[in-house]
């Protein structure tokens, strides 16, 4: 019995559902008819013109071997210091260092870099770091310039400031 009066009363709630809604569909074609496209156009796509790559088998990245022929005498360009005693943290590339922090010891800001085999080690400015005769030009809170001097592949060299920042802590 009570089942059958829920029933009756939920269907008695539902019919009073279908009102009058004249006024708002009114509305709504008056709205409609005084709606304006201000949209432009979207130009098309330029036509893409592709181009077949060439393998040479040379990495990219890497400057270009010197050819006798091309060589230009020292006198002529930029020579770098070869007077400098390696490190152990100058015979490792920059994709194998990240830098974890920095700190200030006596005024002076060292940079905190991890080792390929864990160990965190400081460098400060002047320090060499990196291949490429890496020398620390500045210890930032979050970054360290690099100054590395790079062989163009002519028989001079080439400046160039890179920077090892902090990674982003993605987890």
């Amino acid at each position: 019995m009570m089942f059958r009066v829920c029933v009756w009363v939920l269907l008695f709630i539902l019919s009073g559902c279908q009102g009058e809604d004249s006024d708002i569909r009114h509305f709504m074609q008056q709205v409609r008819g005084q709606a304006a496209v201000t949209a432009t156009r979207i130009p098309p796509p330029p036509k893409y013109h592709s181009v077949a790559f060439v393998h040479d088998h040379r990495d990219p990245f890497a400057l270009p071997a010197a050819s006798g022929q091309q060589r230009v005498s020292p006198g002529d360009c930029w020579q770098p210091s070869f007077y400098w005693r390696e490190t152990p943290l100058s015979t490792l590339s920059l994709e194998q260092l990240a830098m974890k922090g920095s700190l200030t010891k006596g005024g002076q800001k060292h940079a905190l870099i991890a080792l390929p085999n864990g160990v965190v080690t400081q460098v400060a400015q002047g320090d060499r770091l990196g291949q490429h005769h890496g020398r620390v030009m500045a210890v930032n809170h979050d970054h360290v310039a690099i100054k590395q001097v790079l062989p163009d592949g002519l028989g001079c060299w080439q400046q160039r400031t890179v920077t090892l920042s902090i990674a982003p802590n993605l987890s």
